[in-house]
This record gives C-alpha cells, sequence and structure tokens, in this order.
C-alpha cells in the first residue's frame, strides 16, 4: 500500500495514542485521486488539540506518495511531548534507520521537576529489552524497594492495612525488582541518549 508521509505519521500518532479519539483512514487512493490530490484520503482527531477544533488533512500537490520507506525516504515521526513516554518512544524509533524522528516540547530548556516514580519488574524488564544502555543507566539511580517488605500504611501506626508480595513473582520470573527513581533523572537519561537534532 502506498501512503503518504502525513499519513504514516499520523498513522503511528493513532497507535500510540491509544484512543479512540484518533482516527486514520489508510485506504490507498484511487489513480484518479492520484493525479488529482484533491479528494482527502487521511482524517484525524487527536486528543492533542484541546479545546479546538481541528481541520481534517487534505492531500496536497506538494505530498508525494512512496512505495517504500527507507533511510533514503524515511517515514517523518514527530511525537509530540518530551515526557518519559515521548522521550522512550523517540529512543526506540531513532534506532530504525528508516525513521527520522522529532520530539516536539513547548518548554525551550530541560529542567528538573518532579518526585519518585515506581517502575514496577515488567516495566523494567521491558525497559531493559528496549535498550540495554539505557537500562544500565537508570539502574544507576535507581533504589530498589521490591526485595522489601512493601504494603499500605498510615504513616501514624505501625500495623499495615495490607501486604504485597513484589520480590517472589519477580523472583519467579527472572525479573528485576521493582523500584523507584526520580522523574528528572529517568527523562534526562533518556534525553542523553537521544541523538543530536531529535
Amino acid at each position: 500500500m502506498m501512503a503518504t508521509t502525513r499519513q504514516s505519521t499520523l498513522l503511528l500518532a493513532a497507535l500510540f495514542l491509544g484512543s479512540s479519539q484518533a482516527y486514520v483512514s489508510m485506504t490507498p487512493p484511487t489513480q484518479k485521486q492520484q493525479h488529482a490530490r484533491r479528494v482527502p484520503t487521511t482524517t484525524a482527531t487527536t486528543a492533542l488539540q484541546v479545546g479546538t477544533a481541528m481541520q481534517p488533512p487534505s492531500v496536497t500537490e506538494t505530498e508525494e506518495y512512496v512505495d517504500e520507506i527507507s533511510p533514503e525516504n524515511p517515514l517523518r515521526v514527530v511525537i509530540a511531548g518530551a515526557g518519559v513516554g515521548g522521550l522512550a518512544l523517540a529512543k526506540v524509533l531513532t534506532k530504525n534507520p528508516n525513521m527520522d524522528v522529532q520530539v516536539l516540547e513547548r518548554t525551550a530548556a530541560f529542567k528538573r521537576f518532579g518526585g519518585p516514580i515506581q517502575l514496577a519488574s515488567n516495566a523494567l524488564q521491558i525497559l531493559s529489552e528496549m535498550d540495554e544502555d539505557v537500562y544500565n543507566n537508570i539502574c544507576k539511580k535507581f533504589t530498589v524497594t521490591g526485595d522489601k517488605m512493601n504494603g499500605i500504611k498510615d504513616g501514624i501506626r505501625s500495623e499495615w492495612y495490607a501486604k504485597f508480595d513484589l520480590k517472589s513473582p519477580a523472583k519467579d520470573r527472572n525479573m528485576p525488582y521493582t523500584g523507584v527513581i526520580d522523574r528528572p533523572d529517568l527523562q534526562e537519561i533518556y534525553l542523553k541518549a537521544l541523538p543530536k537534532g531529535t
């Protein structure tokens, strides 16, 4: 199937938004549409356009259909937001030589903001499979909590309301233990791991 760069980018955005608000039609254009280039073949509405109505993009004279995505004709991917999710996605996609990835962020420069976040064993396992170097850098800033007693306390009384066994499931599956890392540390690790210009 042939697709414009815009269509391919919107398709990726729809997949990663994971929202019913994201829709992309990838119907291949007819020969008449290819020559006329007046009939829109893609419509998109995303949650990124908060409080505004977005007109569907149309196929214009400047867009070209491609038969194959390659390093010479890469899929252009734009990621909105340099949060942990956006940076992790960018890091994985930049490994593919057929993709030209750009992260857009409204802040002019990275500033440390936010506190610790928990990464469960399954999340850590995925991070290690996505990129071993990034995972090793995460481990350097990581505080393991999954090998300790976990549960719910109110901070006043000494008894537990509930206890969670996080150690056994991770150990049985040969996964890393759950723990915490400061969100800015995690963002900074991903920022440093991205190719310049992303």
